[in-house]
Formats: C-alpha cells, sequence, structure tokens
C-alpha cells in the first residue's frame, strides 16, 4: 500500500513511531486497525565489534556448508553427500566460535 504525503508529514510520523519503538509500518498499521502491533524479542545489544566480526566469520563458514549442501540436494546427489564431511566441518565451527566467545569472556 502507498499513500502520498508532505516530507514534513513523512518526518513527522518517522519521529512518532521512533518515539514508540515501532518501524514506520508497524506504527502506521497499529492506526490503521487499531491493534497492538506484535512485539518482537530485543536482540541483546553488543558492543564488542572483535566479538562480532568473529562471529560473522563463522556466519560466513555456516552459509558455505548450508550452500554446498542444498546445492547438492537439488542436483539429486543427497546420496553422495559426506555426512562425516558435514558434520567435522559443523562441529570444527561450533568449536572456534565457543573459543571466540571464551576468549570474549575472559577479556572483559
Amino acid at each position: 500500500m502507498f499513500f502520498y504525503c508532505s516530507s514534513t508529514e513523512k518526518a513527522l510520523i518517522r519521529q512518532a513511531a521512533k518515539d514508540r519503538g515501532l518501524s514506520m509500518s508497524a506504527f502506521l498499521r497499529e492506526l490503521a486497525t487499531g491493534t497492538e502491533p506484535k512485539r518482537r524479542h530485543q536482540l541483546p545489544r553488543v558492543d564488542h565489534p572483535a566479538l562480532m566480526l568473529a562471529v560473522s566469520r563463522h556466519v560466513g563458514n555456516l552459509n558455505q556448508v548450508t550452500r554446498w549442501l542444498n546445492t547438492a540436494l537439488n542436483a539429486g546427489q543427497a546420496s553422495q553427500i559426506d555426512a562425516l564431511r558435514v558434520t567435522t566441518a559443523l562441529v570444527g565451527i561450533e568449536r572456534q566460535l565457543e573459543q571466540n566467545i571464551a576468549t570474549h569472556c575472559e577479556a572483559s
């Protein structure tokens, strides 16, 4: 759904949504329907760039493993997937992630 408003009106809507901790979409839905928006759980704030970088690298590794599995499954090669190789890769990623978190917690 689209509607037109002036830049001043848009700024007022944006500020009202921000004041309520909502996205503009959620705020406008609430106004239009009269219902309370679904509240998302707040994610903890992490102010440690080194930890975030380490975690993002592990997420990249998990993404690569997932992409490899999906490619094999979509090509009909599920029987050729080496479960031991995949398990080893996942366990390695898990251990590295645990080590990075432990190192970060010790440093804090």
